[in-house]
């Protein structure tokens, strides 16, 4: 049985924040802002 869905998630990008994309620390000047760690790859799929 396979179950298919569509997800998505917004996070605003702010200074002196990591940017995590799939879990993936990418070198960037500004990252994700959240109250988790603002990966929206996985927030999306999960």
């Amino acid at each position: 049985m396979y179950r298919t869905g569509i997800g998505f998630d917004v996070h605003a990008l702010a200074a002196d924040r990591p940017l995590i994309i799939g879990g993936v620390n990418i070198p960037h000047s500004k990252g994700l802002l959240g109250h988790s760690d603002a990966d929206v790859l996985v927030h999306a799929v999960m």
